[in-house]
This record gives C-alpha cells, sequence and structure tokens, in this order.
C-alpha cells in the first residue's frame, strides 16, 4: 500500500486488511520472554530513554473530573509547533498518562509519544511510514511500518528496542498489531485472502484467531485490556459499515448503542473495563463519541463542537478525543470520571 493510502486509512486499521493490503510479518513479544522468532533492531535515541521513564513512573498525568453532572470536561491537547499544520491522530493514552499516536508529513506517517511535556518522535529503522496503535503501562509500543511501497510490517517496541516477528501459522500473512495490555499480549488482524481478514489474539506465543460469527468480510480487534478483554470492529459483508464487538471469556458480543442502528467503532477498553469509540446517531445524523461502563452506554461529546470521535481511554477515566471547528480538527484530553 503506498503512502498515500497510508493517509487515507490512517482513522482505522481494518481499513488497511481489505484490498491492495500486501504481506508482513507480525510477532508476539511477551513480558515474559518471546516464543516467537524474531528480528530485533536497537537504537540508543530519545525514544528508549522516554520508553525507560515511563516503566519507572508510578503516578498519573491527568487528575480525575469529579464533577457531579455526568459530562466529561475538555480541555485541548498541547501539541509541539512541529505539527502544526498536518494530519494527527492520537491512538492511545496509558495508565501513567503517555499519549501515543501518528502524524503524516510530507505524506508520510510517523510515530509519536507525548509524556509530561517530552514530545519525541520515532520510526521503525529503515521504514518509510511508520503508524503507533497502542502503548501499554510499561511502555511497550505496537503498530505497523512500511519500507517504501513495499509490504506492511507489524512492530513492538519493548524494553528499548524495535522488533518484528511472524505470525505462527502465518508467516507470509498480511496482518497489523493493533493493541497490547501489560501482560504482552497483543491483538490485530491478518488477512486470509484477498477480501476477508480475522483478528487474533497472541498469549505467551499462542495463536487464537478471531472472527465474529457471521462476519463475512473482516473482523479487528482494535484493543485489549489486563483482564482479557478485546474491543474492535466487524462487517458482515464488503459493503457494510463497521460494527462494533467486545469479546469476554471466548464469547462474542455486539457493542453498539442503542441509537447507532447497529454499527460503531469502539477504540479502546481501560484496565477499569471502559469501553470508548465512535458512532453516528440514527436520531440526529450526528457523529458522537460513546462510553460503554457496567452495561450502561454514555454519549460523550465535546461541548459546542462537532465531535469526530473518542480515540482512547484510561483507568482513571480520562480521555483523548477529536471534534471539528470549521475546516479544522480540535484535540482534546477530558476528564470523565463522573460518566464511568
Amino acid at each position: 500500500m503506498n503512502s498515500a493510502a497510508h493517509v487515507a486509512h490512517l482513522m482505522h486499521p481494518a481499513a488497511h486488511l481489505i484490498g491492495n493490503f500486501p504481506q508482513e510479518h507480525l510477532f508476539h513479544g511477551n513480558t515474559q520472554g518471546d516464543h516467537v522468532p524474531m528480528k530485533s533492531h536497537r537504537k540508543n535515541f530519545s525514544l528508549l530513554m522516554c520508553l525507560c521513564f515511563i516503566a519507572a513512573t508510578a503516578s498519573t498525568a491527568f487528575a480525575q473530573d469529579g464533577s457531579p453532572t455526568g459530562k466529561c470536561s475538555f480541555q485541548k491537547l498541547n501539541l509541539p509547533p512541529l505539527l502544526d499544520n498536518k494530519i494527527v491522530i492520537p491512538e492511545a493514552l496509558n495508565d501513567v498518562g503517555a499519549i501515543l499516536g501518528t502524524y503524516v508529513q510530507n505524506s508520510h506517517p510517523h510515530g509519536f509519544l507525548l509524556y509530561q511535556g517530552k514530545f519525541t518522535t520515532f520510526m521503525f529503522p529503515g521504514s518509510t511510514d511508520t503508524i503507533a496503535h497502542d502503548i501499554n503501562t510499561t511502555g511497550t509500543i505496537v503498530g505497523e511500518y512500511t519500507i517504501r511501497n513495499g509490504p506492511q510490517h507489524a512492530f513492538m517496541v519493548h524494553s528499548g528496542g524495535f522488533h518484528e516477528i511472524k505470525l505462527p501459522g502465518f508467516p507470509h500473512a498480511p496482518a497489523i498489531a493493533t493493541g497490547v495490555n501489560d501482560k504482552g499480549d497483543v491483538v490485530g488482524a491478518f488477512q486470509t485472502n484477498f477480501t476477508t481478514s480475522q483478528g487474533f489474539l497472541l498469549h505467551n506465543g499462542k495463536l487464537t484467531i478471531l472472527s465474529f460469527p457471521g462476519a463475512q468480510d473482516a473482523t479487528t480487534p482494535l484493543s485489549i485490556n489486563n483482564q482479557g478483554v478485546i474491543v474492535g470492529t466487524y462487517k458482515l459483508s464488503p459493503s457494510d459499515t463497521f460494527r462494533g464487538f467486545m469479546w469476554k471469556a471466548g464469547v462474542f458480543s455486539n457493542l453498539n448503542p442503542p441509537d447507532s442502528g447497529g454499527h460503531s467503532e469502539p477504540a479502546k477498553i481501560s484496565n477499569a473495563g471502559d469501553a470508548v469509540g465512535t458512532y453516528t446517531s440514527t436520531v440526529d445524523g450526528m457523529t458522537h463519541g460513546f462510553s460503554f461502563d457496567k452495561g450502561i452506554f454514555t454519549q460523550i461529546d465535546v461541548p459546542n463542537l462537532k465531535t469526530n470521535g473518542i480515540t482512547a481511554v484510561n483507568k482513571f477515566d480520562n480521555v483523548l478525543a477529536e471534534a471539528i471547528q470549521g475546516p479544522t480538527t480540535i484535540l482534546f484530553k477530558g476528564f470523565c470520571s463522573a460518566v464511568f
């Protein structure tokens, strides 16, 4: 897939697995030790130092809201001038307040990490396109990369090193890594033929294939928490729009707000069990953020702006959000302890 296609599909990883999706290798890097053959690339630069600092820090970067109104409070996300006038996608927010994301420069995606005011950009060594998808509490990052117009590859940054590995049993299948928890479990999706993809879970080197019952087009896990609960999307057919799912203890269930018409895009699930995402309401036709906690859906919107999505959540009820003001997309961090 070329760079222009990368930019067009950044907002939803499942889009990478349909159409002209080239080959790549996926690996599992468990915090207890790797059980799958892999290649390692180590670079001593500022990202490595930043990751080590995250792992050694036990405090959170955001305070809880405490508001009795049942609403989130939002403030603009302050990003460095380097990202001015660029496409920026905040992908993850971990439990020590580190923000992981992707930005696009000269049509090429780059990963970035923002933690306690320190901003670090990174690329998989030798790559021309790097997309960062998730970060756990200890600073392990998963994502994907390409080299020029070649095949995509999934990657992990673990213990300061970049790694790529092959998916057990499917060494040449196109695949993406989209989520990682503190136990080192990795979720993502791989292409089984030219039109269909399935999800996967890698736990202690063991591969579990995830396919929502009846899904004929794509099942894409997007996030996994420390309890092993997974959220993501699926499509019943190529023409279908994304539907949300939750996978818990081996059982699939739908995860779509009541006014969604059965369609949504869950993005993340926190270690407290709170899921967040985006959907279009059948009532007003507008895009809204949502949360799902203890069986209750709550609509989450940035006040007075058109909400473009809720992209991340951590166990302290902090979220990342996108909203549109005229031609501009504005990024926010939200404090939602009164909602969850």
